[in-house]
């Protein structure tokens, strides 16, 4: 679900004649995203309530960014949650976040006894690639953290592989989610321990919810009300982690059911999912300054403002 390199969009789809590839659907809203994982359970029961109020919002698992971005610029979809479409907005596609979703859920682990940036030294460290999310969570926090270390890093794409790798021995550390943490816990318990923890050193955006202003403005309503029902989620989801044991049961079918409370409470314990909203001037300017120091800067956004209407957000909070 994420890149940490600018993802090109093709510069005819960002004027008003580029042709769609596929038609839109037939709904009030289609909302594109990578596809369901235990971050976007809270949107899956969103989804359902704001159905069951009258809304009609569809649901479009797109794949990789690519697909999310272009996708999002041709319009063929309405919302979409991924962070990094900040990249077509740098380009010129007209859209905002409108409400976060859920903040960096990935962890750096090693075997035992490597528990620091230092210990790091000539031991295989995997990631996806160099200029992958996972990537340059590793890089940049090398560089930031022990810039004398020299990690060798191990391009291993795919996190099964990467987790894989790590219960094989061909790997010393990784970069992984917390769900393939609380799946290696489980397959070597005591084996590997966290290096660093990316959901608190780097709790930047990883799904943010985003639309064209044109939408927003065209349809208040559903912005609205999208916005309550996701934070009415996230409150109750701390307060009674099994909604997400129960609809990741019913959506994500390639997860051991055994496994799945650890890793949703892992996720909880984590805090990833705003119940202000998120999009604080801070948050966001976090995560500009991570994609923007990825080796390809961005041209035209520097701060929060580039990027974020909080409008509907504020006058949801406040009236909360």
């Amino acid at each position: 679900m994420g890149t940490g390199r600018k993802t090109k969009v093709h510069a005819a789809c960002l004027a008003a004649a580029c042709v769609l590839t596929t038609p839109a659907l037939a709904a009030e809203a289609t909302f594109g995203f990578s596809g369901w994982a235990v971050g976007y359970l809270p949107t899956a029961i969103a989804i359902d309530r704001l159905n069951e109020m009258g809304h009609e919002v569809d649901a479009v698992e797109l794949g990789g960014n690519n697909n999310q971005l272009q996708a999002a610029a041709t319009g063929n979809v309405d919302i979409t949650a991924i962070a990094q479409v900040m990249d077509a907005i740098d380009q010129g596609f007209d859209t905002r976040f409108f409400l976060a979703g859920n903040s960096n859920e990935f962890l750096l682990v090693a075997r035992s006894g490597l528990d620091s940036c230092e210990s790091l030294e000539g031991q295989a460290l995997g990631i996806h690639s160099v200029g992958s999310f996972v990537g340059q969570l590793a890089l940049q926090w090398l560089a930031a953290t022990c810039p004398e270390t020299n990690a060798n890093i191990t391009v291993i794409e795919g996190s099964d592989n990467r987790l894989a790798a790590l219960v094989a021995g061909q790997l010393d550390a990784s970069v992984i989610d917390l769900q393939d943490w609380a799946l290696l816990q489980q397959a070597m318990p005591g084996a590997f321990e966290v290096t660093s923890d990316y959901t608190k050193t780097l709790p930047i955006m990883r799904a943010a919810f985003a639309a064209p202003p044109a939408f927003i403005e065209a349809n208040p309503e559903l912005i609205e009300d999208w916005i309550t029902v996701h934070l009415d989620v996230y409150q109750e989801i701390y307060e009674n982690p099994q909604l997400l044991v129960e609809k990741g049961l019913e959506v994500l079918g390639e997860i051991d059911p055994e496994v799945l409370p650890q890793i949703v409470d892992a996720f909880v314990a984590a805090e990833i999912w705003p119940v202000d909203g998120g999009l604080t001037d801070a948050s966001v300017q976090a995560t500009i300054d991570f994609f923007d120091n990825d080796g390809e800067p961005f041209e035209t956004i520097s701060a929060p403002a580039d990027v974020v209407d909080r409008t509907i957000l504020d006058a949801v909070l406040s009236s909360r």
